[in-house]
């Protein structure tokens, strides 16, 4: 017989032995793969983990953002309103200071044209006490001084009371007005 042989007593095939170890090398090849895919398979696994984890981290962060802008939104909104009545007020005063100018300019009118001619038409004609005339500008200066350091004239209008009782660098230290304890919103330097 031929290609075939008796070994120890049991009748073998040459063709089994090589398809056994052609088998054992082929199984052997398939574990590798396996192994290899598998490892592929943990490696790709683990990089959607951290793409999931980085679309997370991302989308929180997207909401932040989101309520971060709807709060500068509000804030802004709150400033053009502070701005709007800011500008509200600035104009108010000023109608204010027009009137109080026309108003003085009219209380002059009727007075005449040198300082002799003034005195005489204010006064009807009568004399004139210096000394009293004297009295009033320096009441007047006291009217007009800072009600904090009784030393600079009085030149901040304090919003919203509107008083005018505070030098710059008083005003610059105080939140309150000195004369009603209201709190200061704004002072406005008023040139006289």
């Amino acid at each position: 017989m031929l290609g075939h042989s008796i070994v120890g007593g049991c009748f073998c095939s040459p063709h089994s032995e090589g398809d056994r170890l052609r088998q054992s090398v082929l199984e052997k090849v398939q574990a590798n793969q396996l192994q290899t895919i598998s490892l592929v398979e943990e490696k790709v696994f683990q990089k959607l983990r951290e793409k999931e984890a980085e679309v997370e981290n991302i989308n929180k962060k997207n909401m932040e953002l989101e309520e971060k802008m709807e709060q500068l939104t509000m804030e802004a909104g709150a400033w053009q309103q502070r701005a709007r009545y800011n500008e509200n007020m600035i104009t108010a005063l000023k109608f204010n200071l027009q009137q109080v100018y026309a108003q003085s300019r009219d209380s002059k009118e009727g007075c005449g044209d040198s300082e002799v001619d003034d005195t005489a038409s204010c006064c009807n004609g009568r004399a004139i006490d210096f000394q009293l005339l004297c009295k009033e500008n320096s009441d007047k200066k006291e009217l007009m001084a800072c009600k904090v350091c009784a030393v600079n004239e009085a030149c901040m209008l304090l919003l919203p009371c509107k008083h005018l009782c505070l030098c710059k660098s008083c005003e610059s230290k105080l939140s309150f007005c000195p004369l009603c304890q209201s709190s200061k919103f704004i002072g406005m330097e008023v040139f006289m």
